[in-house]
């Protein structure tokens, strides 16, 4: 596993590394952006575990170019302001977590980003009749027509595909979508696929409501679910 921290204060950057390393894992450290853009030029890696403010510099500001070179983050801060973990989230962020944090809970988030994107790596497209979702730039285009879709409404149809012919339940959507549970509930599920189902409806898709279990995807050539 390669780890690329982006920290600034020494007091925290060096533990986790040596967390890191017990675990075997490579970790490079950044303390500021350039470092941070240096080192995404030069190696791969696996994970980003990024602090939103370097001094007077925003890690926020790192996040498009870790989406486009499909590294996963998760944003550290000190800042407990739901507001702020909203613009991150919808600027790409796959995680945040409030310091001060336990090595435990940040290898609990780590492990819960990647077990969420393991799959959506081994292939780089998902197809199902005539939509397709490219998997490293989550665009979802029907019959080479691109659907601009939300991030979360993406995953939410990359489940469901996965599931095709099958319910899904409501639990295994939101451990999917969602980045911690914190905001993962039932109503946000509704909402989302509510929007999704009004996208995909005009090119022949339908999402099935299944209530108090979960959503199945169907397409209008399909009649039944098992």
């Amino acid at each position: 596993m390669k780890v690329l921290l982006v920290e600034d204060e020494i007091d925290i950057a060096v533990p986790i590394n040596r967390f890191f390393s017990s675990l075997g894992w490579k970790c490079s450290v950044a303390k500021n952006l350039n470092t941070a853009i240096e080192l995404l030029e030069e190696e791969t890696f696996d994970i980003c575990i990024l602090d939103l403010f370097l001094g007077r510099e925003k890690g926020s500001e790192l996040i498009p170019i870790l989406n486009d070179k499909g590294i996963p983050v998760i944003v550290l801060t000190v800042v407990d302001d739901v507001s702020e973990k909203v613009k991150c989230l919808k600027m790409g962020a796959d995680d945040y977590l409030v310091k001060p944090f336990s090595f435990e809970e940040l290898l609990a988030r780590i492990e819960a980003v990647l077990r969420r994107l393991k799959g959506t790596n081994k292939k780089n497209s998902l197809v199902y009749e005539n939509l397709e979702i490219d998997l490293l730039s989550m665009i979802v285009s029907i019959d080479g027509e691109m659907l601009p879709l939300p991030k979360k409404q993406v995953m939410i149809l990359i489940k469901l595909i996965e599931n095709i012919g099958r319910i899904t339940p409501y639990e295994k959507l939101l451990s999917y979508a969602w980045s911690s549970y914190e905001d993962a509930t039932i109503e946000s599920l509704r909402t989302h696929v509510h929007y999704l189902r009004k996208a995909l409806r005009k090119y022949g898709f339908d999402i099935i409501s299944y209530v108090g279990i979960g959503y199945a995807l169907k397409h209008e050539k399909t009649t039944k679910f098992s």
